[in-house]
């Protein structure tokens, strides 16, 4: 037995330990050699090939093809997670449906569905009903071999009790209901998050994020949140209340907010205040506006054009906010923006570059997710792979 500060550790714990650490660097880094391993997951050499073998032993990784790509010589097989290993299933919601998924380590959707469901009206029963059928369309059996099932919900969510505090968008999914409906189902942990941290997990082990020490996972489009992984880890704050970056105040003196607040970030730069000042301005299909339109139109109306340097700049303020409190590497933007193209990427890196200090500002790196339309998915997958490959000591 060792000691490390005030924690004992058993050899059997060490052991853990240790596989953990290789497991969270390829989630940092991806497929890799063994020597690669053993620098980047700081296991001495001498003990990496005993780890490895014991994750290939249990079916976790497998050995595959190297890049051959511009080496000499023969190339050391890097290894991976193997296409079965991993299994999660997660389940996001959208409005008017439920989607599910089951999903590898790899990050590779085996199978996908989605149930149709008013989530913005529908009642708890419905809810339930919709999220299970959703679940039973793509989990095997009755779940044998998954290591949890993730919930990403866009609301308030205590992340240690599997409780919904709230929820905007879908009301239905407030209490423990869905946690306790899909353990009850499926006898498997159950692990519930608001739906931009587990975004920002997704990421982290399957997107941009992956190897990035510090970044934010920021959801535009009809509400504004964001994820925060600070030093490798989700922040979640003492109660999970956190990432309610849309209720920051950006304007002291600016309209009140649905949320009972005035002048918060939500007010400015989502798609209700888009699509109002489209009305104002008399654009074209103001009603269902969105960034894909506002770009395409701003090539031959100036008017679009001034709209989109506007919304642009008022996405611009929180994430600068953003950027001056925690200094991320990264911001990876989701929702509604990315449709928006490198026209409007590139805006919101200007506008985001110019509110910062200049000690910040040339670092600060606007990036669009390519998870797309598989982050809802992917990051409650992440939910359950963070909590099952982390072991903190």
């Amino acid at each position: 037995m060792v000691t490390t500060g005030a924690v004992l550790l058993t050899n059997r714990q060490i052991g853990d330990v240790n596989r953990s650490r290789v497991l969270r660097t390829f989630c940092d880094h991806g497929p890799l050699s063994r020597a690669d391993l053993a620098r980047l997951a700081n296991v001495p050499r001498a003990t990496i090939g005993t780890i490895v073998q014991g994750l290939l032993d249990d079916g976790l990784l497998e050995e595959i093809e190297a890049d051959r790509t511009g080496r000499a010589g023969k190339p050391a097989r890097p290894l991976w997670f193997r296409r079965d290993a991993g299994l999660t299933a997660g389940v996001a919601f959208l409005d008017g449906g439920v989607e599910a998924a089951l999903v590898n380590a790899r990050g590779e959707l085996l199978a996908r569905t989605e149930v149709a469901c008013p989530t913005a009206t529908a009642p708890p029963k419905a809810l339930r009903k919709a999220v299970l059928a959703a679940l039973a369309a793509v989990v095997p059996g009755n779940g044998e071999g998954l290591l949890g099932i993730g919930i990403a919900v866009p609301g308030v969510c205590d992340a240690a009790t599997g409780t919904v505090v709230g929820s905007g968008p879908v009301p239905g999914a407030t209490g423990r209901m869905l946690a306790d409906a899909v353990e009850a189902a499926y006898d498997l942990p159950v692990l519930v998050d608001n739906d931009a941290r587990a975004q920002a997990l997704g990421e982290k082990w399957f997107g941009e994020g992956r190897g990035v020490p510090t970044f934010a996972s920021v959801q535009t489009g009809t509400g504004l949140g964001a994820g925060l992984v600070l030093n490798g880890l989700l922040y979640r704050g003492d109660d999970g209340m956190t990432g309610e970056l849309g209720h920051t105040c950006v304007d002291v003196d600016g309209e009140p907010c649905p949320c009972g607040l005035r002048g918060c970030w939500e007010t400015i730069a989502t798609l209700r205040w888009l699509r109002r000042e489209a009305a104002r301005l008399g654009l074209p299909g103001a009603e269902s506006f969105a960034a894909r339109a506002l770009v395409a139109l701003s090539t031959e109306d100036s008017a679009a054009l001034d709209l989109l340097e506007r919304y642009a700049d008022n996405l611009a303020v929180g994430l600068a906010n953003l950027v001056q409190l925690l200094k991320p590497s990264r911001l990876l933007l989701h929702g509604d923006v990315v449709d928006g193209g490198e026209v409007l990427r590139g805006l919101i890196e200007e506008r985001v570059r110019a509110r910062c200090l200049g000690h910040v500002r040339d670092d600060v790196v606007v990036s669009f997710s390519s998870l797309d339309q598989d982050a809802g998915l992917l990051g409650a997958a992440g939910l359950v792979l963070s909590e099952t490959f982390t072991l903190a000591v």
